[in-house]
């Protein structure tokens, strides 16, 4: 397990949760609150899903 995972705030767009994914070469991110709780996670295929990519 990673210690120091790349996460993503619910609120962010999807295109900016790419720009993250691309930028270290990763598929998936956490999803967390503002208080650092995790509320979900997102991968390559929810955005391909959405056509986002």
């Amino acid at each position: 397990m990673t210690e120091r995972c790349k996460t993503v705030h619910p609120q962010q767009l999807a295109a900016e949760a790419l720009a993250v994914m691309d930028e270290h070469k990763i598929n998936a991110l956490l999803v967390i609150d503002d208080n650092e709780q995790l509320v979900g996670a997102l991968n390559m295929h929810d955005l391909l899903r959405a056509g986002v990519v």
